[in-house]
């Protein structure tokens, strides 16, 4: 009896410290955390949407606690609010700074649903939508866009990717890898439209003189890295002269390319 009341004797100093030793924990966090007041939120790399736009969707504030800011959420928060935004990094900077960087959707083109110009991105996503026939967005000309054409819509809802209808998936893919290809290849702005309404003739229109008729989707890539020389090729063979570009039969940078002047 006396054995066990000395074991529980000697258990009580160290439950007493791992407690003191908690208790001096919390009282240290809770006093760092008095100091740890959000007092700027600063916005980096935004041009389409305004820095207040970003911050009010983000839901901090100033006065806001550092230590429980949670970044994964607050980046969710304002990807969702805003459909330019395609990735926000949140940092915290001590001792009072927050700073969201943020990386926008570029706008490449643009197609019509129910009467209503929607502009999206490479991957298909819209981005923004005209309404009463007006779209105006900062830094972004809509008539420079690529015109996407012959692809049917079922349903367009800004910050998602374009529904196709049933039946026209393939259409909607091969719009997606030509645009994802044009991106890799720096050549949105010398295209004007893309047809996609036949999936063994998919063409574009290039730098407002030339046809470019691509096939069937396959071997997308090689085709639109041999598009450049190819061009010089035939701008040195029929100065400014219109017509097609025939790459149905591109496997290769190295491809052999025909070409077709506008009779």
């Amino acid at each position: 009896m006396a054995e066990s009341s000395k074991k529980q004797y000697n258990k009580m100093p160290t439950a007493f410290i791992v407690f003191g030793v908690l208790l001096i924990s919390l009282m240290t966090v809770i006093g760092i955390s008095a100091f740890l007041r959000t007092n700027e939120i600063r916005v980096e790399g935004a041009s389409i949407s305004s820095a207040a736009a970003i911050v009010e969707s983000s839901g901090l504030s100033i006065g806001d606690n550092l230590l429980f800011i949670n970044g994964q959420n607050v980046s969710l928060k304002i990807r969702e609010a805003l459909p330019f935004v395609s990735a926000a990094q949140v940092t915290r900077i001590l001792p009072d700074t927050v700073v969201i960087e943020i990386t926008e959707s570029a706008a490449v083109a643009t197609t019509t649903f129910e009467g209503e110009l929607n502009v999206l991105d490479s991957a298909g996503r819209v981005l923004a939508r005209s309404s009463g026939g007006l779209l105006s967005l900062p830094g972004i000309n809509v008539d420079d866009l690529i015109e996407i054409r012959g692809l049917e819509i079922e349903e367009a809802v800004i910050g998602s990717i374009l529904k196709s209808e049933f039946g026209a998936e393939t259409k909607l893919q091969n719009m997606q890898d030509i645009l994802a290809a044009m991106e890799r290849e720096r050549i949105y702005e010398d295209v004007n439209y893309i047809d996609v309404s036949s999936i063994s003739n998919i063409h574009f229109g290039y730098m407002k003189i030339y046809r470019v008729v691509l096939g069937e989707r396959r071997y997308i890539r090689q085709k639109l890295e041999r598009l450049t020389t190819a061009v010089s090729e035939i701008e040195h063979r029929h100065p400014r002269t219109p017509g097609d570009i025939i790459m149905s039969n591109v496997t290769d940078v190295s491809a052999e390319v025909g070409f077709r002047p506008t009779q």
